[in-house]
């Protein structure tokens, strides 16, 4: 009897602890116009956000490469479905600089998180992927550009214009062949949708950027690869590690 007792009473002592942690006040931040504001919230409920958002990345990437075979043709729905989507930040709206799921419902981004929305996408399709900004040679200017490893190469793209890369041999150049010089400028196909976008140039001097990539061996963990449960939770090991 004495035993019920105690096992009920770590239970309820197990129960109690558990309801005291969930509603444990955390914080999290959101840029509104370069302005990073911080918002307190209860434990569960930011619990409760990441598992919301992890399970619409999933339900999002399983329709766009619904039936889609190969790793390009999945990578391709994705930068096709982001440019589409995620339309240029519009001059009469808030910046804003939250979680990536934010900005695909609010439909509209800046260049790099053109870049974030892309490269998390692909992520949630099984292919790695990230966008870093890069430079000039005098470090004046920059751009965000994405890089996914399709096989053994890693290819890139700048979703935010609807380019991407292809070698002397038309098809999508990798990124040691890029270093070589041996690329050409293409804008994303979207006539199959009524649209008129093929061969439309970006503006963009690539070259200027593209001459200072460097070949990738490792990326470690980024914020495109940290949105699903697991990855988060290493993510957070190393950091409380540090």
């Amino acid at each position: 009897m004495r035993k019920k007792n105690l096992k009920l009473t770590l239970r309820i002592a197990a129960v109690f602890l558990i309801i005291v942690l969930l509603n444990v006040t955390v914080t999290t931040r959101q840029g509104v116009n370069f302005k990073v504001y911080t918002i307190k919230l209860p434990l569960y409920l930011k619990v409760l956000d990441f598992f919301d958002r992890h399970y619409n990345y999933r339900a999002l990437v399983k329709r766009i490469v619904d039936k889609a075979k190969t790793e390009e043709e999945k990578v391709s729905r994705i930068f096709a479905w982001t440019y589409r989507h995620i339309k240029p930040q519009p001059e009469n709206l808030p910046v804003m600089d939250d979680h990536v799921w934010n900005i695909i419902i609010r439909g509209y981004g800046a260049d790099d998180q053109s870049s974030d929305v892309f490269t998390t996408l692909c992520n949630y399709a099984g292919i790695d992927a990230f966008y870093n900004l890069v430079f000039t040679q005098d470090r004046n200017f920059c751009i965000p550009l994405s890089f996914v490893k399709m096989g053994k190469i890693w290819v890139t793209f700048d979703t935010y214009n609807g380019v991407y890369f292809q070698n002397r041999q038309g098809n999508m150049a990798g990124i040691e062949e890029i270093i070589k010089g041996d690329w050409a400028e293409n804008h994303i196909d979207m006539s199959v949708e009524g649209n008129s976008f093929t061969g439309k140039k970006s503006g963009v001097n690539y070259a200027v950027y593209l001459k200072n990539l460097s070949p990738i061996t490792a990326i470690g963990l980024k914020r495109a690869n940290i949105q699903s449960p697991l990855k988060r939770l290493q993510y957070e090991i190393k950091k409380w590690m540090r």
